[in-house]
């Protein structure tokens, strides 16, 4: 068992797409050729994978009482660039260098970081920002509506959906900028009638195909973000992103009501 391409997700996004050394930061979704962002960072294990039976040498830091469950669970793992996570998993100079103690606090404290630097990029959103943000939705179909966009109580939902504190925040500054959002929307539609159930197909599609696989809760909010960041670089731009799924979880199915 290895670590699930949505678990590296999850990393990449509460990383920032940064690596999480204080000494590092690399970014780790630079452009491909044709544009688009691909991701180089690596999940790094804070308990080793191996207990070095077989051909597989013994990992730095490793705990015999984990499961591989465990091991492979996202509190057990660190988003690093290459270089880092070779330097931590070195025996025993990583291995002393940066104990698990050390790479737990390391992780928290790195993904705070990036939790405070999106609270303060929501204050930037404006309407070129949501324009850059929504231009993928000119490709989706738009689909009879299951629901209308009817307001429901932000609480309710959190609640409903078992989020924490995390989701909390993104939503409370989603939130301070709805009603941008919903102007936004508006003026659109103006235009191109169609644009506000595209613009709910497109995240629906996406939101099904997630629980569908077994996603609920805090991590089914944050592949989610992802999602709506589009692998934006300018924290504007990732924050409009994260205010169209905010506006849409308040006011139409996207999370379950």
């Amino acid at each position: 068992m290895s670590v699930s391409y949505p678990t590296k997700l999850l990393l990449a996004y509460r990383s920032g797409d940064r690596c999480a050394l204080p000494d590092c930061g690399r970014e780790l979704s630079p452009d491909s050729e044709n544009g688009d962002p691909i991701n180089v960072g690596e999940a790094a294990h804070i308990a080793g994978e191996h207990g070095g039976k077989g051909k597989a040498k013994k990992s730095a830091r490793y705990d015999p009482n984990m499961t591989t469950e465990d091991r492979n669970h996202y509190s057990n793992l660190i988003y690093l660039c290459g270089t880092c996570h070779t330097k931590i998993d070195t025996i025993p100079q990583g291995e002393k260098d940066y104990p698990v103690d050390r790479l737990q606090a390391l992780k928290k404290d790195h993904e705070q970081k990036v939790r405070d630097a999106v609270t303060e990029a929501f204050y930037g959103v404006g309407f070129p920002e949501l324009e850059e943000a929504t231009q993928w939705i000119m490709q989706i179909n738009p689909q009879q509506a299951i629901d209308g966009f009817s307001l429901i109580p932000p609480e309710d939902k959190l609640k409903k959906n078992e989020l924490g504190n995390g989701a909390r925040t993104i939503v409370t500054m989603g939130l301070s900028v709805s009603r941008e959002v919903g102007a936004f929307v508006e003026s659109v539609a103006q235009t191109d009638p169609d644009f506000p159930e595209r613009l709910k197909a497109g995240f629906l599609e996406e939101y099904y195909r997630l629980k569908r696989e077994g996603h609920a809760g805090d991590d089914l909010f944050d592949l989610m973000c992802r999602f709506a960041q589009r692998g934006f670089r300018e924290q504007a731009k990732q924050c409009a992103g994260l205010a169209v799924l905010v506006y849409l979880f308040e006011a139409c199915e996207v999370f379950e009501k």
